[in-house]
């Protein structure tokens, strides 16, 4: 039996997403900008809190929050699809503009590789786990897992350095990438 996400009203989510046989398609500016774009988007839509987030080359993970838990699925499923529609756009302009048509031609075929049907490209590998957050020393780790990502993948000395990760929100007060609903984290109980 698979993997089931439960979405229980007013809890915070952890997810993680992986791109494909790991290919690193989220490395350069554009496609994260897509997913910045896109999780401002569905935010709104679905009136969902982003709590905490870090975009890495291969993978996404994330920590919402919604005061009904249909509309975190919602935001992970509507996020996912349009990202990886928006993502192979992005990649088939890479070949007509000859932009490192070489590399987009190559992730393309794994993506239609792998698709099932009706879908012509996969971009994400299976469907998104989301693991309730039921403690607040639960929460002080997923925090502290998404704000150390980068510096544990060995892409930054610091992690105020990567750009694309919500410990500059929590820790800089710099909102100029993304803007995150912030957690009191120094009122989390750590026991």
């Amino acid at each position: 039996m698979g993997w089931k996400n439960i979405y229980l009203d007013n809890y915070s989510y952890f997810f993680s997403s992986k791109i494909v046989e790991g290919i690193p398609v989220l490395e350069s500016k554009r496609p994260k900008k897509i997913l910045l774009d896109l999780m401002n988007f569905y935010r709104e839509k679905y009136k969902t809190k982003i709590q905490a987030y870090v975009i890495m080359p291969t993978h996404l993970h994330l920590i919402i929050n919604s005061q009904e838990g249909e509309n975190v699925k919602s935001f992970m499923q509507n996020l996912l699809r349009r990202s990886s529609i928006r993502i192979v756009e992005c990649l088939e302009e890479n070949l007509r503009e000859n932009n490192d048509a070489k590399k987009s031609q190559q992730v393309l075929k794994v993506f239609r590789d792998r698709a099932n049907m009706p879908s012509q490209h996969a971009v994400w590998k299976e469907r998104s786990r989301g693991i309730p957050i039921y403690t607040d020393r639960v929460m002080k780790i997923k925090l502290d897992y998404i704000h150390n990502n980068p510096l544990r993948a060995g892409l930054v000395k610091e992690p105020q350095d990567y750009l694309y990760s919500s410990f500059r929100n929590y820790y800089l007060n710099d909102h100029s990438i993304f803007r995150v609903d912030i957690i009191d984290i120094l009122n989390l109980k750590s026991v």
